[in-house]
């Protein structure tokens, strides 16, 4: 079969399954070639790790400030495979606390949300505030006179922190700032959440749903590919729901950055009625552009954004929609993320978002575009999940964990077509085109070397 080729005659005669050491330095490897082994698609000693080492280590995405407005606020939320409650306390500070008691582990909070000045463990009755401190149990003065309360809080995240209205926490406590993890991609996400001193918020409830996939295949699609839309989501095109994609692919810009982000950024359109960044008239007048630098000001009357991914598993897209009056166009917004369950089953959540500032009528517009096109039965949604679902079983097979490398080799040694785009606005690498897998090659890398380090 023509991948023998790709293949050393060491490999042609290894064991089909690597162990992680040896799995990760072959990945080093032949990422340098524009190659990755199908192995970390569907691999229960890969997926430990990545628990283990990128979901306890990295910032990770949590929620966002609109859908916690008030004290005592809860959500139940996760990082990696870990259930938290984030709630905003008393003195509205937000608060990420483990779901298990102190005391046998039993879950505190069993309501996905409300509101809470204090959690209740159903089993022996111990009681934590909003803020996790431990406040009380059954006849404490006979069951738990000398109990120490400072010791026995709920564990808390040991570092949470807002960007944009966007609450990030990490489990590492020697972890860097939330502002120097995310590096030059908060360039872009001031232009995606800081137009307006509102920003954005929630339209409505967060949607969720299983996809028998590997959690990284969003992570790998939203950081760049802008190659499968003609493919993938043809039919959008053809139903009238989406333009030429052809002429989409040939315009996006693919922006690489570090720490595995990546950005798809569009050309404007020039379409009447649309004004900064792609967005209806009405809608951009609220904008306060000032609020920006010369170049993000450039960048917003040259482009807009379509997607990103905040490594490991933040990702957005936004585009437009045909409205319902001829020559009418929403703009809207997916926030979506990938929540692993297990190496090969994943959970997609899905927030629509929507410019808080904006008027009623616009901001139902846009959740109901998001919805229609990025929700559970999304007209686009499910091209993408369907082809996601193969991943844990080439993941898997024997066969082509032995014979079998995906291609990562767009945009290498003349492969596509494409340039640096040499008078860029912004920071990062962007190329010309969306012929190119250079931001998914710099997303397996940073996932590679994160999982490297044992540390």
């Amino acid at each position: 079969m023509p991948t023998l080729n790709n293949l050393s005659e060491n490999e042609k005669s290894a064991p089909a399954t690597k162990p992680l050491a040896q799995l990760l330095a072959t990945v080093n490897n032949d990422l340098a070639a524009g190659m990755l082994s199908p192995q970390v698609m569907n691999d229960p000693d890969v997926h430990a790790a990545e628990l283990d080492r990128i979901f306890t280590r990295c910032w990770v995405y949590v929620g966002h400030v609109s859908e916690i407005p008030e004290p005592g606020d809860y959500l139940l939320r996760y990082v990696g495979e870990d259930q938290f409650i984030l709630a905003r306390d008393e003195n509205g500070e937000f608060q990420l606390m483990l779901n298990h008691c102190a005391h046998r582990g039993a879950p505190v909070c069993r309501a996905e949300k409300g509101n809470a000045s204090h959690f209740r463990c159903p089993y022996h009755g111990w009681i934590y505030k909003n803020t996790g401190q431990w406040n009380g149990a059954p006849a404490r003065a006979r069951a738990y006179r000398k109990l120490e309360p400072e010791k026995w809080g709920l564990q808390k995240a040991p570092h949470i922190d807002t960007y944009h209205g966007l609450i990030f926490a990490c489990l590492d406590p020697d972890a860097v700032s939330l502002r120097e993890y995310l590096g030059d991609m908060a360039w872009y996400l001031d232009m995606t959440f800081g137009l307006h001193e509102r920003g954005m918020e929630v339209a409505g409830e967060v949607q969720r749903w299983i996809v028998p996939g590997n959690w990284k295949s969003g992570g790998d699609n939203f950081s760049g590919d802008g190659y499968h839309i003609t493919t993938a989501h043809a039919s959008t095109q053809e139903i009238g729901v989406a333009g030429d994609l052809q002429a989409a692919v040939a315009g996006v810009k693919l922006v690489e950055l570090e720490n595995g982000h990546g950005v798809l950024v569009g050309e404007a359109t020039g379409l009447p009625g649309l004004g900064a960044l792609d967005y209806p008239l009405e809608v951009a007048e609220t904008f306060d552009l000032d609020r920006l630098t010369d170049d993000q000001r450039k960048f917003a009357e040259q482009y807009s954004m379509i997607g990103f991914n905040v490594f490991p598993n933040l990702s957005m897209v936004q585009t437009l929609a045909p409205g319902e009056r001829d020559g009418e166009f929403i703009r809207y917004m997916s926030l979506r993320q990938w929540q692993p369950q297990g190496p090969a089953e994943f959970e997609v959540w899905s927030w629509p978002m929507v410019v808080a500032a904006a008027h009623q009528s616009d901001k139902d517009a846009s959740q109901g575009a998001s919805v229609q096109n990025f929700g559970a039965a999304g007209l686009f949604e499910q091209d993408d999940t369907v082809a996601w679902s193969g991943g844990p079983g080439v993941g898997s097979s024997p066969f082509a964990r032995r014979f079998m490398k995906l291609n990562y080799q767009m945009g290498l040694n003349g492969m596509s077509d494409h340039e640096v785009v040499s008078d860029w606005p912004g920071p990062g690498l962007a190329r010309t085109t969306g012929y190119g897998e250079f931001n998914q090659r710099a997303f397996w890398q940073h996932w590679r070397d994160v999982l490297a380090d044992e540390h």
